[in-house]
This record gives structure tokens, C-alpha cells and sequence, in this order.
């Protein structure tokens, strides 16, 4: 049973090198960072009990330790039905000062539905558009998530006007 297994596994090693690239030959050393998906989503707190609901800010975004922050910030957004909302993280670390980045570059952003509170039939989709092509990086009324080089865009796919917190920290391995 157990030689079955080694030859399958000696078969499927060349097709499995080739799907991950095979070796980058930079001698082990982490050459860029590629912050896309690593981070989870956060739960959206609930309403407090007794008051009116009102939406928390989001949670103070952190960069990866290895990482010089640039810049921090907070933006505000309304997106109507079917709308979207930019995000341009390199323009927003060139106001900072910061040149050439793209290199070693992570902007961590959270986010929070402010409106409506309580959060009920909102469908906010967040999209990363690269060199690489597009893809979706997060959805929900809350969460957290880090992206490298590109534009972020907010999609609201819902059927009425959401306003939405931001915030942001902008690092680079220097």
C-alpha cells in the first residue's frame, strides 16, 4: 500500500513544481511581499443595549511587523445602489512623501457600514485590481484586509445608499 502512494507522489512532484513556480532562486530570502488574503474578516459588533444603534468605528488597522509604516488615515464614503468607490493606496503613500514603493508595499485598510445601522440587506464587496487582473478581497458590513500595488475599489451591490468608515495604514519593507 505504501509504494503506491511513493509513486504517486513522485509522479505528481514535477506537475506540483511547475503550479507553484519552482524555485525563484533567490536563495531563500523573501523577495517581495504579497499581502493579498492575509487577513480575516471581523465580525461587525452589534448593536449596544440600551440606546440608539450606532455603528463602532472600524479596528485600527496593523501592518506586518517587517513593514515601515508611511502613513495612516481615515476616509468616509457614501455609495449608492449599484455604485462604487475608489481606493488609490499608491496615491494616498505619494501624499505622504513616499516614492517607489510599490516594491515592498502593503495597504491594510478596515472597514465599517455606518449607515445603515444595524447592517440588514447590504451587500459590500470590496475588488483589488493589479497587473495581475482583478479579484475580490473581502466582502461583508466589517472586516480587515491588507493588499500590495493596485487600485482598491468598494462595490455596493445593494439596492440603497450605504455610507462606509475607512481606515488605512500604508507600510513598505525600507
Amino acid at each position: 500500500m505504501t509504494r503506491p502512494l511513493v509513486t504517486l507522489a513522485a509522479a505528481l512532484l514535477p506537475a506540483l513544481v511547475l503550479a507553484c513556480g519552482g524555485d525563484d532562486g533567490d536563495g531563500g530570502q523573501l523577495t517581495g511581499i504579497t499581502p493579498v488574503g492575509t487577513k480575516e474578516s471581523t465580525p461587525t459588533p452589534g448593536p449596544s443595549s440600551g440606546g440608539p444603534a450606532v455603528a463602532p468605528d472600524p479596528v485600527t488597522p496593523e501592518l506586518d511587523e517587517e513593514l515601515t509604516a508611511i502613513t495612516t488615515g481615515d476616509l468616509q464614503a457614501t455609495i449608492g445602489p449599484g455604485g462604487t468607490y475608489e481606493i488609490d493606496p499608491e496615491a494616498l503613500a505619494a501624499a505622504a512623501g513616499a516614492s517607489d514603493v510599490c516594491e515592498n508595499f502593503q495597504f491594510d485598510f478596515s472597514w465599517q457600514i455606518v449607515d445603515p445601522y444595524p447592517v440588514t440587506g447590504v451587500a459590500l464587496t470590496w475588488l483589488f485590481d493589479s497587473e495581475q487582473g482583478s479579484v475580490e478581497v473581502a466582502s461583508g458590513p466589517a472586516g480587515n484586509q491588507a493588499v500590495g500595488c493596485g487600485s482598491l475599489t468598494a462595490r455596493n451591490g445593494g439596492a440603497a445608499p450605504l455610507s462606509v468608515a475607512v481606515k488605512y495604514a500604508i507600510g513598505a519593507r525600507q
